[in-house]
């Protein structure tokens, strides 16, 4: 049980240093949109969304993961996964922005802690997961 705890913590610490890198881009485009290009704080957090799930993706697969499921079935689920996080992101923050009287970048580090524990437990669970055959363990 103590051994099963420490992977979980170390695969868990991998993915938020690898979401950090995600998240940098998501906040980089995000922010210069906004600033530089006058789009909706929502739009702008959706673009910078999907150019984080393109850091995301083989962070996770080869480095948090270490996925031996094939790119193919890998892929489809990471888009419906991301299709998921895209759908609450959006609402999240625009609920936010709605309700709180604070900087949208606030709302947004909000957003983003509820999104992440979300997309952390669809990628631990279900993106990622090899398939299990007689004998074998899942990661």
């Amino acid at each position: 049980m103590m051994a099963f705890l420490r992977r979980e913590v170390a695969r868990l610490v991998s993915y938020v240093a690898s979401g950090l890198a995600a998240t940098a881009a998501h906040y980089g485009v995000m922010v210069a949109l906004v600033q530089w290009a006058g789009w909706w704080e929502v739009a702008a957090s959706s673009a910078g969304f999907l150019a984080g799930a393109a850091v995301k993706y083989p962070l996770n697969y080869w480095v948090v993961f270490r996925s031996s499921a094939h790119h193919g079935r890998a892929l489809v689920r990471f888009f419906i996964g991301i299709a998921a996080g895209f759908a609450l992101n959006a609402a999240i923050l625009a609920v936010l922005l709605a309700t709180l009287d604070t900087h949208y970048l606030v709302s947004q580090v909000l957003t983003t802690g509820l999104v992440t524990l979300v997309n952390y437990l669809l990628a631990r669970n279900w993106i990622f997961r090899a398939r299990q055959g007689k004998g074998q363990e899942v990661r």
